[in-house]
């Protein structure tokens, strides 16, 4: 990792750089990777202010301004708003990788059509992105009669809700004939 400093307005001194690259090799843990970092330190007007730029394998470049009455201050805070810009990335990048569209169907044919590879050991097979319903479970008490109804309306499989009268979790769906069943768990004694 390339790790370059400058400074505008003060001295460096070694206890700062020694700060710096601890926090930004702490980095790597979010970030994948360092090629390159930058630290541009600046004291205006009693201010201290860091601006970091961090670049990543895969073409990734994280920058961020910490600012602060007090450097340490200010590189921390550099740090943690590179380590937020990094975890959302991250996020995002599972989120795109979990959407069930064309890609994923495409890839999932190929997958299925792979029985074996060339050593005669089964082949992985990736499943679809389970989709979760939060429509699901009602955080609101209701009573049975207003559960039913929901069910029927919103067209769900099964509504978890909790039972207005006794407070307890009650489960309702419909079988195959159409029938409304009640799932609850048992009374404690």
């Amino acid at each position: 990792m390339k790790l370059e400093f400058s400074g505008k307005n003060l001295a460096l001194t070694d206890a700062l750089r020694s700060k710096a690259e601890n926090k930004i090799g702490k980095l790597e843990r979010f970030t994948g990777p360092i090629v390159s970092a930058h630290a541009s330190f600046e004291v205006e007007r009693h201010v201290h202010h860091v601006d970091l730029v961090v670049h990543c394998a895969h073409d990734r470049i994280y920058k961020a301004r910490g600012a602060s009455e007090d450097m340490y201050l200010a590189v921390n805070d550099a740090t943690n708003a590179i380590e937020q810009q990094a975890k959302k990335e991250k996020d995002k990048r599972l989120a795109e990788r979990a959407k069930p569209g064309e890609k994923a169907e495409a890839v999932a044919e190929a997958s299925e059509g792979e029985e074996e590879d060339d050593e005669g050991h089964e082949a992985r097979r990736r499943r679809p992105a389970v989709k979760r319903r939060p429509d699901l479970y009602s955080p609101k008490p209701m009573a049975l009669s207003d559960a039913i109804l929901v069910l029927g309306e919103e067209r769900l499989p099964l509504l978890v809700f909790s039972d207005g009268d006794t407070g307890r979790l009650r489960v309702i769906y419909k079988d195959k004939d159409g029938k409304v069943n009640l799932v609850e768990p048992p009374v404690e004694r």
